[in-house]
């Protein structure tokens, strides 16, 4: 790689800062980097933004920053980089590689890092010694911020956001040290890499997975630029003279449009709206109470994770999106309150949407029996600006206000919630662990190679998130995505030990009776059998993951009959047996089939499996309880059965469906 920019004058402007920087020596050495090295005009376009006349005038730690932000370790060529993949630099920082709509001058795709910087085809795949080499048109930006400074540089466009972050104190929130420095001081007590967890199927191989190396801490914060929310705040508020000129009277109008909003839910969120005080009335202690309507407007807007890229916003791999939008269901920074991510395909009775994401988004929806119809909530679409994130922190922008109202409480939420087990962990989100790699590739040996080059197995030590409990006799097992295996998304969490003992926090959901199942692959000896908890108190009988759904214990007829009545009576004898089939929106593409596919949500009829079809991919009821408002609560898995093999017991994904529709018939009841 050094001969290369030494060689090559088109580069002879990045070759000075990586000398300057002192990693010309790294580039000699043998080893295996992919190199992003931008040409001379994108280095000079760069000089003028930050106003320098030279490359020598850039600081020399400067230097450093910019060499290292453009390089990754292991060789990837562009054929490994599918349609949105994101992989870590050598900063550790997050390169988005997204394979854009638009073509070049050749009619070749173009592939876009972090929104801005193009790799230009011509020069792509240049193979040197020791790695590969794609030139790109654009400097890619390494910000080592905080969130506060981030949101502070970008604030142009959203300047009435950024004065209600500031006014109700959220921006310190984001100032916090990027490293938790707490993991850095007991990550010691925890091997490295915990090899011979035997795989769950019943074929002896066995998994090599890694302790992560760092807790970082992370945010993702949603605004609404200027543009789109001055016109919300003068119809829905009355106040038809706004400007930018006078931003406390902008700060009052939302003020209002907050109170509106969440006057009819406060006190699901543990606060009383009668004592609310006028806009005119609060003191500048009063805007940073956690418990005033433009707090709670704005913590909303706010996550305790860091979305690198949309794609990192929900899973993809493997769900059908002919039959069914990929979404997320995650805690936000306002207390006992919840967001919806997805990645909307259909969304009836409007046009397709071809897969772009939405905040708090529902379709217009009839029961399976042709009866009620829920009405569909638009929400608010997300768009990537470009230098979106820093060290710690990204924010993307809404075209519309979003809140924790009755439109989301009474509607969004009424429906079956599915959740993604990896999801509940902010940590995993943040530190990459979840949706890490590449789906497509197969595993390597079981993912026995200590390199991980394609993608990392973890496993997750008891003191490392914080809304999860572990006991000593745990093992808390991440597997990375593959979209081969019989799980949605591909990536599955299993508890391994003889005697493991788990606890984790679901996401808040409003007040009422909740039916709760878990969607897993059942039916293997090596399988465990676990008793359920909610809150502390165990719930019916115990889990046995041995049991496939044909077995006379639950009932189902595999294939399913192609008579309705005839599967409607089925499903039925299942559901009485507290199962349901696997979701018919779900597939895992058979074994071969895998590295051809690098486009998430791609069924392919005849190269895939439906889950619903599959005896081992079913769904069970744990639980049906009353769930509280304003207070969090946990699911547990405690083993009760241990066989001397692995006794894994699978999670894969939840679901939260209220009581309402779960008969027959209910939207709980879709087949998807």
């Amino acid at each position: 790689m050094s001969d290369y920019l030494k060689n090559n004058e088109r580069f002879s402007m990045f070759a000075r800062i990586v000398e300057r920087a002192n990693v010309m020596d790294l580039l000699s050495a043998r080893g295996e980097y992919t190199m992003f090295p931008p040409t001379n005009e994108a280095v000079e376009t760069y000089l003028e933004e930050f106003g320098y006349a030279s490359v020598e005038d850039i600081p020399d730690d400067y230097c450093d920053t910019l060499a290292y932000s453009h390089l990754m370790r292991y060789v990837y060529s562009t054929a490994d980089f599918g349609n949105s993949t994101t992989y870590s630099n050598l900063l550790d920082l997050p390169l988005n590689i997204v394979a854009s709509d638009s073509l070049d001058e050749n009619n070749l795709t173009i592939s876009i890092i972090n929104s801005t910087s193009c790799i230009i085809n011509s020069l792509k795949n240049d193979s040197v010694e020791n790695g590969i080499i794609h030139p790109v048109d654009h400097i890619i930006y390494p910000n080592t911020d905080n969130g506060a400074a981030l949101l502070k540089q970008n604030k142009a466009n959203f300047e009435i956001y950024y004065a209600a972050f500031d006014k109700v104190g959220l921006l310190d929130s984001l100032e916090v040290p990027y490293l938790d420095m707490e993991w850095e001081a007991i990550k010691g007590n925890y091997p490295d890499t915990w090899p011979q967890i035997l795989s769950s199927g019943g074929d002896g191989n066995k998994y090599l997975a890694k302790r992560p190396d760092y807790r970082r801490v992370g945010f993702t914060v949603f605004v609404v630029p200027d543009s789109k929310l001055l016109p919300i705040l003068k119809s829905q508020t009355g106040h038809s003279n706004l400007s930018l000129d006078n931003m406390d009277d902008c700060l009052k109008a939302l003020y209002e449009l907050a109170v509106k909003k969440y006057e009819p839910t406060a006190r699901s969120l543990g606060v009383d709206p009668t004592t609310w005080k006028s806009y005119d009335e609060m003191t500048e202690e009063d805007f940073k109470n956690k418990n005033n309507p433009l707090f709670m407007f704005m913590a909303y807007h706010m996550l305790d994770r860091f979305f690198s890229g949309t794609d990192k916003f929900v899973n993809r791999w493997g769900i059908n999106t002919a039959k069914a939008n990929p979404c997320e269901w995650i805690n936000t920074m306002l207390p006992y309150s919840t967001i919806k991510l997805e990645a909307v395909y259909s969304d009836p009775p409007s046009t397709s949407k071809g897969g772009a994401f939405y905040v708090n988004h529902a379709s217009q929806e009839v029961s399976s029996d042709g009866g009620e119809i829920r009405n569909r909530i638009p929400g608010a679409l997300v768009t990537q600006p470009t230098n979106h994130f820093s060290q710690n922190c990204a924010f993307y922008y809404l075209d519309n206000v979003v809140a924790y109202d009755e439109d989301m409480t009474g509607t969004v939420m009424n429906t079956r919630m599915r959740i993604d087990v990896i999801s509940l962990f902010p940590e995993l989100t943040t530190n990459n662990i979840r949706l890490n790699g590449e789906p497509w590739y197969p595993q390597n040996n079981w993912d026995t190679d200590p390199d991980f080059r394609h993608g990392t197995n973890y496993y997750i030590p008891k003191e490392y998130a914080k809304n999860l409990s572990i006991n000593d006799n745990g093992l808390f097992f991440v597997m990375r995505p593959h979209n081969t295996f019989w799980n949605m998304g591909g990536d599955e969490v299993n508890l391994f030990g003889s005697s493991y003992n788990v606890e984790f926090r679901i996401p808040s959901v409003p007040e009422g009776t909740y039916e709760i199942r878990l969607g897993a692959a059942y039916g293997w000896d090596t399988r465990g059998i676990a008793q359920i908890y909610f809150d502390g108190a165990p719930q019916g009988i115990p889990i046995d993951m041995r049991v496939n759904a044909d077995a006379a214990s639950v009932g189902g007829i595999y294939p399913a009959p192609s008579n309705a009545d005839e599967l409607a009576e089925n499903n039925q004898t299942m559901k009485n047996n507290n199962c349901y089939r696997g979701g018919g929106a779900i597939f895992s593409y058979h074994g071969g089939e895998g590295p051809n596919q690098k486009e998430p949500g791609r069924f392919v009829p005849g190269k895939c499996d439906t889950h619903s079809d599959l005896t081992s991919t079913y769904r069970r009821i744990i639980c049906k309880v009353h769930i509280s408002p304003n207070e969090y609560h946990t699911i547990g898995v405690r083993s009760v059965y241990s066989s001397g093999s692995s006794s894994c017991f699978m999670m894969d994904y939840i679901e939260l469906v209220p009581n309402s529709i779960c008969g027959v018939g209910g939207f709980g009841e879709d087949s998807n």
